[in-house]
């Protein structure tokens, strides 16, 4: 995986839960930043070269769709593998793993390159899985891959299109963390050990794990949205979770609400927000999305990042929020 946003380290976390779930100790299973941990500066800065451009909306989309074409992206990758094929190999075979699993779409071609310059494509297995949910970049896709698994018939369709055999592509849904399809507990229980006000309806605000997108704009119109001045009291709350993002979790909590607000920073048990909370906004993050919808989750999505997400996909599914909160 890679840290290029929160969504696919918590995508090879499920996996990794999932596998002790089922099996115990008979498998090892690490999750490591291959960019991060495994290649030299300046490529191991992937992941802030990353927050940059997401938060630079014209230089994002040139370069996401800049490097759709396949003749860029595998030229590009070719050129890469020069300088990071060694400490990637290195990296790779400490763990003398017996299955590979990708959860990135930068993280198939310098791979599986070594596999092959190795000799080892027959002897490890290398599975793709595919994190987004309609849309999606061409660079998660390769021939080589034993398995890609997708979470919809549509990106089945791009993987065929993109080359894989029918037999290579197996539609499995996304990876959710197990805890998520466990009972929660009492939503009265989640609120008072999360310090909200245990009778109000709350909301649930969210950027991924980097806290992106309007958040403290969104804040700001539910301050004032869930405060009647009739009445002079708040009828709603709301739940902020900043991710790793700390200058907007300072900025909220300088704040003077008028309303019951609690602001977090990273989060790792967001089934308990998620159980505590009666409708989530967030940007379009196809794993916070599944994960919504598995607690039956009213959702509204504030942002996106272009390429990413299809909303005709996505909004046809959603719940409808509800209308009595004026918002």
């Amino acid at each position: 995986m890679s840290d290029t946003g929160g969504g696919h380290r918590a995508s090879a976390e499920a996996i990794k839960a999932a596998f002790m779930e089922e099996f115990g100790d008979d498998y090892q299973v690490f999750v490591t930043d291959l960019w991060s941990d495994h290649t030299p500066w300046p490529f191991n800065q992937l992941p802030k070269s990353y927050n940059f451009l997401v938060k630079h909306g014209s230089l994002w989309r040139m370069t996401y769709y800049g490097t759709a074409p396949r003749v860029i992206h595998q030229s590009n990758f070719a050129a890469t593998s020069t300088f990071i094929a060694r400490e990637v190999a290195k990296g790779l075979m400490k763990y003398q793993p017996d299955i590979i699993i990708s959860v990135h779409p930068l993280m198939q071609h310098v791979p599986l390159r070594i596999l092959r310059a190795k000799g080892l494509l027959e002897k490890i297995v290398f599975t793709t899985v595919v994190t987004d949910l309609s849309t999606c970049h061409p660079t998660w896709f390769h021939k080589l891959v034993t398995r890609c698994y997708c979470p919809t018939a549509e990106v089945a369709k791009r993987a065929m299109k993109a080359g894989l055999k029918q037999s290579q592509i197996k539609v499995y849904g996304l990876p959710v963390r197990p805890s998520f399809v466990k009972p929660v507990r009492p939503k009265i229980e989640l609120r008072r050990e999360l310090g909200m006000d245990q009778s109000l309806p709350a909301v649930l605000l969210m950027g991924g794990g980097e806290g992106m997108g309007p958040i403290e704009a969104t804040a700001r119109a539910l301050g004032d949205a869930l405060y009647d001045e009739n009445l002079g009291e708040p009828i709603g709350q709301v739940l902020i979770i900043c991710g790793r993002n700390k200058k907007l979790a300072c900025k909220l909590l300088s704040i003077d609400w008028k309303i019951p607000v609690q602001v977090k920073g990273f989060i790792s048990k967001m089934e308990e927000c998620m159980g505590a909370c009666d409708c989530i906004i967030t940007k379009a993050g196809p794993g916070t999305i599944a994960e919504a919808m598995i607690r039956g989750l009213p959702i509204i999505l504030n942002g996106y990042i272009a390429g990413q997400v299809t909303f005709l996909f996505v909004f046809h599914r959603f719940f409808v929020i509800f209308s009595e909160w004026g918002l």
